[in-house]
């Protein structure tokens, strides 16, 4: 990998559609203002974490928030991860993130496969899953893309890291509740079981559409460590993502050697 500088950006996701784009067009511009290469979106960014939402929200492939999203990476010369948003293909909706790149080219695409369904919510009551998952490649290196619940199975993320991958980006919208148990420890989990670095934008808590949100995005170290958490409000960070943390990581713990020499 080569070390660059990934934007990290936490916004709200109000009822206004135009509201929320016009948001995430200033964010980005910010982040690259402070140096950033790649820019991460949350989870849902343009639309309320409610099934209600998805569907008033949904728009079909190549629509309005697809161009945003393409013009504004090309006007800022950053590949632009964008978090995700509800996109309909036929009778269906999926939770879709769209990857652009410098130019605002479309380079790759992911549906979110493991849907949050607990107890007292269901994702499913609207979305349907994804069926694929893999990595796409930039001039920085081999990234993946996770969304939100994937974080809880840890074979996705070693796939991703069978594939290649040195940074894995999971746009993401934990509830309070299960956040404030899990989120910290599923990030750092993830990021020593891969030995990547783990970057997980989420969408910052407000009064009204997204009170429960837990927000918090993180930059998580290849060993673990809690390089950013972006608490509650809006907000950015730029952070330096470093190949020698990487690579370091890995030399000290060689775990792949050790699944090679495995007998069973």
């Amino acid at each position: 990998m080569k070390d660059f500088n990934v934007g990290i950006i936490q916004l709200l996701a109000t009822g206004d559609k135009n509201k929320n784009l016009k948001t995430m067009e200033e964010y980005v511009s910010r982040a690259k203002k402070e140096g950033a290469d790649v820019v991460c979106l949350p989870e849902m960014w343009n639309c309320p974490y409610q099934n209600s939402y998805f569907t008033k929200f949904a728009e079909e492939d190549f629509g309005e928030t697809y161009k945003k999203m393409s013009q504004v990476a090309k006007e800022n010369g950053v590949y632009l991860i964008g978090g995700s948003i509800p996109i309909k293909s036929g009778d269906k909706i999926y939770n879709r993130s769209y990857v652009f790149d410098k130019s605002g080219n479309e380079i790759y695409r992911y549906s979110k496969i493991n849907l949050f369904d607990i107890e007292d919510y269901k994702e499913s009551d609207t979305i349907s899953a994804g069926k694929s998952l893999g990595v796409f490649e930039t001039e920085y290196g081999i990234f993946g893309l996770a969304i939100c619940f994937d974080l809880r199975f840890p074979e996705l993320f070693q796939s991703f890291r069978d594939f290649g991958a040195e940074v894995i980006f999971v746009p993401s919208t934990f509830m309070k509740k299960t956040g404030e148990r899990h989120f910290h420890l599923l990030n750092q989990a993830r990021a020593v079981d891969t030995q990547c670095y783990i970057v997980s934008p989420a969408i910052a808590r407000d009064h009204e559409l997204s009170k429960n949100a837990y927000a918090h995005s993180l930059c998580i170290a290849p060993g673990g460590e809690i390089e950013v958490d972006l608490g509650e409000e809006k907000n950015l960070a730029v952070v330096k993502l470093e190949n020698e943390k990487i690579k370091r990581e890995r030399e000290k713990l060689p775990l792949e050697v050790s699944r090679q020499n495995r007998k069973f």
